[in-house]
């Protein structure tokens, strides 16, 4: 059974930044979904690098998700986000994390289980 949880606005940057050394490296799929957008991919099985929340000048407030490896890195921003989920499994790890923005886009950033990456055959 999953649950989600909202973090609460002034909790975002740290819980952001905890997040982003937690799960650095993690491959991680992202989708955009709303209602004139549709359902969008906007990268699939990359490294997260980092999610953070701009915290000065004209884009104070926007979360910006980069992910990719060096010198390829895709940074995706949501502008005006209004609410952040965090779904987790029953042990507590961290599945999905769903942020919508004020034109009820919602940004889902889905992190791979790490059981079913080590478990997955290596490339020949």
């Amino acid at each position: 059974m999953h649950h989600t949880r909202e973090i609460p606005r002034e909790r975002w940057a740290d819980y952001l930044l905890l997040l982003s050394a937690v799960e650095r490296d993690q491959q991680v799929r992202i989708q955009a979904a709303g209602p004139e957008l549709g359902d969008q991919r906007v990268a699939w099985n990359l490294p997260l690098v980092e999610i953070l929340v701009e915290e000065k000048g004209s884009g104070e407030g926007a979360i910006e998700v980069t992910v990719g490896h060096p010198g390829e890195e895709l940074t995706h921003r949501i502008l005006h986000p209004v609410h952040v989920w965090a779904e987790e499994s029953d042990t507590g790890e961290l599945e999905c994390l769903d942020i919508e923005d004020e034109d009820h886009v919602k940004t889902l950033i889905s992190f791979e289980s790490r059981e079913l990456l080590e478990e997955a055959p290596a490339p020949a």
